[in-house]
């Protein structure tokens, strides 16, 4: 819209200053002359204060995200850790070191599934999965 407004004056402008030239070129009195060519030049001037005025007023409207006020946010869920019973904790020698795991079959009697499958370490009368790999997933020690 700002284009338009801004083509719109120019041309205003360019047939003003066509017609003063066409009126201009009729024989008439030097002062009746005179006193059209100052009109158009006020005339003019006027348009281009206008057109200036405008476009210096005339702000970009700066738009910002605003989220919508009826949703709020939904809080954090707080997860609990799970606890690991006691009871299905052995202990695996190997090489010299003692490792810690659970044992799988032991783990889902106590109602645990979705074990990280990662956490698997061996095979010992099914899967054990590693006591430290099932800690940094979120489960503790009971």
């Amino acid at each position: 819209m700002h284009l338009f407004t801004r083509l719109t004056s120019a041309a205003c402008a360019l047939a003003l200053s066509f017609g003063l030239v066409a009126t201009t070129a009729a024989p008439a009195r030097a002062s009746d002359d005179a006193a059209k060519l100052l009109f158009g030049a006020a005339a003019l001037a006027i348009i281009a204060g206008a057109v200036h005025a405008e476009s210096k007023h005339r702000s970009v409207p700066q738009t910002h995200y605003q989220p919508p006020q009826h949703v709020r946010p939904k809080p954090q869920r707080q997860h609990r850790p799970v606890v690991l019973p006691a009871r299905c904790e052995i202990a695996l020698r190997s090489s010299g070191h003692v490792r810690h795991g659970y044992r799988e079959r032991c783990l889902r009697r106590a109602g645990l599934s979705h074990l990280p499958s990662q956490c698997v370490v061996g095979e010992w009368k099914g899967a054990v999965y590693g006591a430290r790999c099932l800690g940094r997933h979120g489960y503790v020690r009971g």
